[in-house]
């Protein structure tokens, strides 16, 4: 169980560092796209989003190292902490939505707009991927938990 835990962990963590890499990528990326203003405003937003989230997932997670995960009831913390910290980058992926449907809008009135998409959308989708990690650990952790008459 504490292996399980530890995974979790480690699967959060990495989502957290790959939202705060990522952001740092894409806001380094956008003075070479084109991009309307209230586009790259919205996707500066974003990214200070996932800077914000990332951060949280880095201190948050620095202070579940500390918890030994023996006990059951430490591992049931362990497993209530990493679900509040996919809600929150849940709730920071979420602003990909709307930013994907603006941006596909742009680049439908000029194509000039379309790499401003295709950077989003890419971003957007090694994100999800890395969070579905996260979210399959933290399940897989909560499954062992549930067969053990919890």
């Amino acid at each position: 169980m504490r292996t399980r835990a530890q995974s979790a962990i480690e699967s959060v963590r990495e989502c957290g560092a790959q939202m705060g890499a990522r952001a740092q990528a894409l806001r380094a990326a956008l003075p070479n796209v084109r991009m309307e203003a209230a586009e790259r405003s919205k996707t500066l937003e974003l990214c200070d989003q996932l800077s914000a989230a990332a951060s949280e997932v880095a201190s948050v997670v620095a202070g579940l190292d500390a918890v030994s995960a023996n006990s059951e009831d430490e591992i049931h913390e362990v497993l209530r902490t990493l679900s509040m910290l996919e809600a929150q980058m849940m709730q920071a992926l979420a602003g990909f939505s709307v930013l994907a449907d603006s941006l596909e809008q742009a680049g439908e009135r000029d194509e000039t707009n379309e790499p401003a998409y295709v950077l989003v959308i890419d971003t957007a989708a090694a994100l999800l991927q890395s969070f579905q990690k996260a979210k399959s650990s933290t399940e897989a952790l909560r499954a062992a938990l549930g067969g053990r008459g919890q």
